[in-house]
């Protein structure tokens, strides 16, 4: 349900990153990790590219170096984007 977009200026996500939000979204998601290592995009632009590849309704951006300590972090966001008025 979430298309989590990171932007990276390394060559691959980091796996340190991938297992955290694996193990604390608690719902369906895609990691589209948007590698920037090249410098060709702008954040701005990374993030587009990012959209333009997702498959889910709610895209999220993160950073290539958050932690999340929230568990069920996923349906915390979906429940609020879902209220009227969000």
């Amino acid at each position: 349900m979430i298309s989590v977009i990171v932007c990276t200026r390394n060559n691959t996500i980091n796996q340190e990153l991938a297992e955290n939000i694996l193990n604390t979204i608690s719902v369906g998601f895609e990691l589209i990790p948007v590698i920037n290592s090249d410098n060709r995009y702008s954040i701005f632009e990374a993030y587009n590219e990012g959209i333009r590849k997702s498959t889910k309704p709610y895209p999220i951006f993160v950073h290539d170096d958050v932690k999340f300590k929230s568990e069920g972090w996923g349906q915390k966001i979906i429940t609020h984007l879902e209220k009227p008025g969000t």
